[in-house]
């Protein structure tokens, strides 16, 4: 199975939770997008290309995982992975906000990191039933 938004959202965080390699990747995506933020955009190339690899080996885990998907399932508009990432990057938004920065942006990260988490849930939830599929493309 896929690890439910809560489980996720924690894992962003460092919390514990089970050994599973979306959890691990999930993990490892917010810790560079908190580097990426602190890196000028020149060096943030390496950062980069570590989050792409991450976000393959979570496709390619969804796609040995998950069940094969209805011949009529709709296509998702990005990759698991991609979802991840976004998500990680809000999360890391929502929890290490600037100094200053204005309470009501703030509350804007932290409502943008609730429907995104909605829709993760929305979209293993449909890769389960097969109701869902992914795209072929990868980064």
């Amino acid at each position: 199975m896929l690890p439910g938004r809560d489980v996720l959202l924690a894992a962003f965080h460092g919390l514990p939770h089970d050994d599973h390699p979306i959890l691990h990747a999930a993990g490892e995506l917010a810790l560079l997008h908190q580097l990426r933020a602190g890196t000028a955009r020149s060096e943030s190339e390496r950062i980069d290309r570590r989050r792409a690899q991450l976000m393959r080996s979570i496709d390619r885990w969804v796609i040995l995982a998950a069940p094969i998907p209805h011949a009529a399932a709709d296509e998702h508009c990005e990759t698991l992975g991609g979802l991840v990432d976004r998500l990680a990057e809000h999360s890391s938004q929502a929890f290490i906000a600037p100094a200053g920065i204005p309470e009501s942006l703030r509350d804007d990260e932290w409502v943008r990191l609730d429907h995104l988490a909605d829709s993760y849930e929305r979209l293993i939830d449909d890769l389960w039933s097969g109701s869902r599929s992914l795209p072929a493309h990868m980064y």
